[in-house]
């Protein structure tokens, strides 16, 4: 009887261990996580549109490797944006109103963000090393000191690019240790279900 007793305490104690969840508030924040999804995905999508009509503009404009290059880059932006809706699969709604549907969402999101910041960081990458593969020729130093033009092009290039990718690469860092804590939130309130 004694055993039992003791039982029933520690779980008594465990109960109160856990922790609170505020239901109505995880219930705002996925919704609101909702919304901004769904305008995160139609910039993507107008971007994308963007993108795609500057690489046609360009394939009818160019010849060469410059033609190729917009050609395959088109082909990469498609590939990109069919992947970022890949990854976000299921990540829409819960599947019920309850406290562990609405974690599960929630932990989902988070392991989407994280994927989707990953494939961003080599995608970037990537194309990063396939632009400047193809400008080769035109970073060759006799080339550029003659050409003014292409010279202040290269530098403005420099210039504008280089602090934006040392940025984006912050902030995706910075989200993928953001999101890899919540999970472990996550998996603390979802331990007594799991």
């Amino acid at each position: 009887m004694s055993d039992q007793g003791n039982d029933w305490s520690q779980w008594g104690e465990l109960w109160r261990e856990q922790p609170e969840v505020d239901v109505a508030r995880l219930q705002r924040t996925a919704s609101r996580k909702l919304w901004r999804m769904r305008t995160l995905v139609t910039l993507e999508i107008a971007g994308s549109i963007v993108a795609c009509a500057q690489c046609v503009r360009l394939a009818m404009l160019t010849t060469g490797r410059w033609h190729l290059w917009s050609m395959a880059s088109l082909v990469f932006v498609l590939a990109l944006q069919w992947l970022y809706l890949h990854v976000r699969r299921g990540t829409w709604r819960a599947s019920g109103d309850d406290v562990h549907s609405l974690l599960k969402l929630t932990l989902q999101r988070a392991a989407a963000g994280i994927r989707l910041a990953k494939l961003n960081i080599w995608a970037t990458l990537a194309w990063v090393a396939v632009s400047v593969v193809v400008g080769l020729p035109e970073l060759e130093p006799a080339r550029w000191q003659a050409d003014p033009r292409l010279k202040s092009m290269l530098v403005l290039q420099v210039a504008v690019n280089a602090p934006l990718m040392v940025g984006i690469f912050a902030f995706y860092f910075w989200y993928i240790r953001r999101q890899r804590a919540r999970i472990v939130r996550i998996h603390d309130l979802l331990k007594p279900d799991v």
